[in-house]
């Protein structure tokens, strides 16, 4: 399994969207930005909150997109979290999250923890395989302390 690795900084951010010819906008730097400073793994909406202070012109549909770009172009992840919603991780490498079915809580998973996995072979099941993730849920400390009071 390859590690998670950290969000280039910013100025790796934009050399590496001119190298591969995307356009380094203001949009687009400041969602980097805000994104890459969060552990949290944020919602578009989440982002969109942090963003908007910043940047005051700045449309929801806009932040969407931008993430939707960080995706595609590797500077973020998207991990689908059980409540169903969306979540964005700065962290690019394969790793694990726990999920808190409580309050929401995502966090990441040291990789040592969990052995790796055997993908299936795609001409077995028909199925092409494009990622994957693994989240573990249950109850973060927190809701856990919570339930026993």
């Amino acid at each position: 399994m390859m590690p998670a690795r950290p969000s280039p900084s910013p100025a790796d951010f934009e050399a590496e969207c001119r190298r591969r010819g995307l356009a380094v906008t203001v949009q687009r730097r400041t969602v980097f930005e805000v994104l890459s400073g969060r552990r949290d793994h944020p919602t578009a909406d989440q982002v969109y909150d942090a963003v908007r202070g910043r940047l005051p012109g700045l449309s929801r549909t806009t932040v969407y997109r931008v993430l939707e770009t960080l995706v595609d172009a590797g500077f973020a992840r998207k991990v689908h979290h059980t409540a169903g919603v969306a979540r964005f991780d700065p962290m690019t490498g394969r790793h694990h999250h726990l999920a808190c079915d409580a309050c929401g809580r995502l966090v990441d998973l040291d990789d040592g923890v969990v052995p790796p996995l055997r993908i299936p072979e795609s001409s077995r099941t028909g199925f092409q395989i494009k990622d994957y993730s693994v989240s573990f849920t249950g109850l973060c400390p927190g809701c856990a302390k919570k339930k026993k009071s």
